[in-house]
């Protein structure tokens, strides 16, 4: 399961020289990532090339290794990954191809940014790498708004030490290793930062795998910008009292209710909607985190946080029974742990063998399982007030203000335009009947999730009889006053389509975003295309 973080007021960065990243991956996931938790981690020398895959040693809760394979023969390289929380772009720098360095840009919760740098330089390049730095580190700091530097990696500084004393001259840096991170007894593996040396304190770990060199854990005392932890709702819809909610529907006074102007209507419409489907559908709320495994739900929250509070009590009051209490709690997670994993498993199983899968859907499980599933391609976006939007539900609300404002007719009151006459009939009534309604309602897929409307389409399915009268009366008094609800605003829809955008790390493509179209949403247009058709069709 996933640990709680520790530091979250820190940066914490692994660097280490692996010698080898296919041969001492596993030490150094085992060895050092997972027991330390790093933030951001740095392997240099990674002898990776082409033959090797995009997906290959992806660690759970990290990104996938942006890597920099080298290209003009064997050994070198530079592979880097980072919590899927943390707020990093990978910045695209044009470096020539003989030199390893990377860059990526950090934000932090002061709406501010750090440029790291990841080197490799080896014995035999001179100082090309460092003269390259000092001639280019002032225009990416400017280009990308970056405050302060970390430059971390494999130096190899003692054989250039004049070049490299220039550099931390220039730029008022200070490199925070004085310690041997070579088994030799050499300091090789710099990390160098114009933060105060207060800031930034750097332990030597061991060594990873057959590497020679010592891995070194930075921890930097900068507050990156970190995903937010959401609030997720659980409904179950097996154990719902649909009877019950039916009957409720049926005694609900709808001639009351549904009265005054068509937002009133639709307001107390989904509020009864909302409220009945609390009261009759079992549900459990609880906190989720981005990087919580598919199969980490509600059970396992609940286990995970009971561990917790008994390691709490235990720390407070070292006494047996609560030494006790602490085991028995840690045996609870483990088999509720291998139970969700078991439940989510069988159920990827049964939703790969379906039938109605598509293909779509069987590849996006298919890449998933295999690694290829992407990270977040959508970067920090920078709103019109020059700051910057870092977390998804930011970029969501600024995604949601753009394209509802592309869609805004600014000018509403304006003369319909002239349109050829292409037929002689006229369009004098519209009427949609309660069969209609309930036709519908029957058809609609329960395994879609819930709109922004918090309306489940599985009340709407169960409940089809109850919901026709209402719904047709709605609908009808929409098309009778050329006027859809403005309380499910075109604004509310695109922000939610677009939450589901960023946090599922698609491209962005407004296809993804306005379809398919829920109920709500298609006679909110179809009210509005009627109010059209009013203007346009001769009557």
């Amino acid at each position: 399961m996933p640990r709680n973080h520790r530091g979250m007021a820190h940066l914490r960065i692994l660097s280490a020289n692996v010698r080898g990243f296919q041969t001492n991956l596993g030490d150094l996931t085992h060895s050092h990532i997972i027991p330390h938790q790093p933030d951001i981690v740095a392997a240099v020398e990674t002898f990776l090339n082409s033959t090797v895959p995009e997906n290959f040693g992806r660690v759970d809760g990290y990104s996938k290794w942006h890597r920099r394979d080298r290209t003009h023969g064997t050994f070198g390289g530079i592979a880097v990954c980072f919590r899927r929380t943390l707020h990093v772009h990978s910045l695209e720098i044009d470096v020539a191809d003989h030199l390893e360095l990377m860059f990526f840009k950090i934000w932090t919760d002061t709406q501010d940014a750090v440029l790291l740098c990841v080197c490799y330089r080896p014995q035999w390049q001179g100082s090309e790498p460092l003269i390259y730095l000092q001639a280019n580190l002032d225009n990416i700091l400017h280009a990308y708004s970056c405050k302060n530097i970390i430059i971390l990696g494999d130096l190899n500084q003692h054989l250039v030490e004049r070049s490299f004393e220039e550099l931390l001259t220039t730029f008022g840096l200070t490199n925070h290793v004085h310690f041997p991170t070579h088994i030799s007894g050499s300091s090789l593996d710099p990390v160098i930062t114009d933060l105060a040396e207060s800031d930034v304190s750097c332990t030597s770990l061991g060594t990873v795998g057959s590497s020679d060199h010592f891995a070194v854990l930075s921890k930097i005392n900068l507050k990156a910008a970190r995903e937010e932890t959401l609030s997720r709702t659980i409904w179950q819809w097996e154990k719902a009292d649909w009877q019950g909610m039916c009957d409720a529907l049926s005694e609900a006074p709808w001639e009351d209710i549904l009265t005054g102007t068509v937002d009133r209507q639709a307001l107390a419409f989904t509020k009864i909607l909302v409220s009945l489907q609390a009261i009759y559908v079992p549900n459990k709320t609880y906190k989720t985190k981005s990087t919580d495994q598919p199969w980490f739900g509600y059970n396992c929250r609940m286990a995970s946080d009971k561990k917790m509070r008994a390691w709490n009590r235990y720390k407070r009051h070292p006494t047996q029974r609560n030494k006790d209490a602490h085991a028995m709690a840690c045996r609870r997670m483990k088999a509720v742990q291998k139970w969700a994993i078991n439940q989510w498993k069988e159920d990827l199983r049964l939703k790969l063998s379906c039938r109605s899968v598509g293909s779509k859907a069987w590849w996006s499980c298919i890449k998933q399982q295999q690694g290829f599933s992407p990270d977040d391609c959508i970067p920090p976006l920078n709103r019109p007030d020059g700051s910057v939007a870092t977390s998804s539900r930011e970029k969501a609300e600024l995604l949601a203000s753009l394209f509802s404002e592309k869609m805004r007719i600014h000018d509403p009151d304006r003369s319909s335009p002239s349109l050829p006459l292409v037929t002689h009939s006229k369009l004098s009534s519209f009427v949609i009947t309660e069969a209609e309604v309930r036709q519908h309602l029957n058809k609609v897929d329960v395994h879609k999730a819930i709109g922004p409307d918090k309306v489940s389409p599985h009340t709407l399915h169960k409940c089809a009889r109850q919901l026709a009268a209402p719904f047709a009366s709605l609908f009808q008094t929409c098309l009778r006053l050329s006027c859809p609800p403005t309380h499910l605003a075109l604004l509310d829809t695109v922000q939610s389509r677009a939450k589901r955008l960023v946090e599922r790390k698609t491209p962005v493509n407004e296809q993804h975003i306005f379809n398919p179209f829920t109920i709500e949403e298609m006679w909110l247009i179809f009210a509005s295309s009627t109010r059209y058709i009013n203007k346009t069709v001769p009557r």
